[in-house]
């Protein structure tokens, strides 16, 4: 959909400009597209505000598919899936703050099987339509991330 732009008249209250009902009409419709857009009815959880996109792993499991920023926080190894993503862009950020590496295993993945990462370790995936694909990986140590 076009922008719906309102409008507002030539003068003040001159009767010229759209009627309070479509100014609505239109400001609703603009507002949908949006949220539409951004993922649905509640922006703040899909990945706008990094306060509400955190997902932290202290044990294997899988990827929660809402969340950009994947911190792995335990003291020994942690196994991750990752499912497919939903639209093409989407990325997920890894950063492994535990004492142990951390794998994650997407179901597609463009640059291998899977992807290890030490301690301090971090990568960004991003999803290309049909495959995971990582985009600098390096670790503290100025160390590439573990691709198999």
């Amino acid at each position: 959909m076009t922008k719906q732009t309102l409008d507002i008249g030539t003068n003040a209250n001159d009767g010229t400009g759209d009627t309070l009902r479509s100014g609505g009409e239109k400001i609703n419709d603009n507002f949908n597209e949006l949220y539409s857009t951004l993922g649905g009815n509640s922006i703040a959880t899909n990945g706008i505000n990094a306060a509400y996109a955190t997902h932290e792993m202290n044990g294997n499991g899988t990827v929660n598919d809402s969340d950009t920023l994947i911190l792995f926080n335990s003291t020994g190894t942690i196994a991750a899936t990752l499912s497919d993503g939903t639209s093409t862009g989407e990325y997920k950020i890894f950063l492994n703050i535990n004492s142990g590496v951390a794998t994650v295993t997407p179901t597609n993945f463009g640059n291998g099987t899977n992807f290890a990462l030490s301690r301090y370790g971090s990568t960004q995936a991003v999803w290309a339509g049909s495959d995971w694909y990582l985009i600098g990986h390096k670790d503290s140590a100025d160390t590439d991330v573990v691709i198999t």
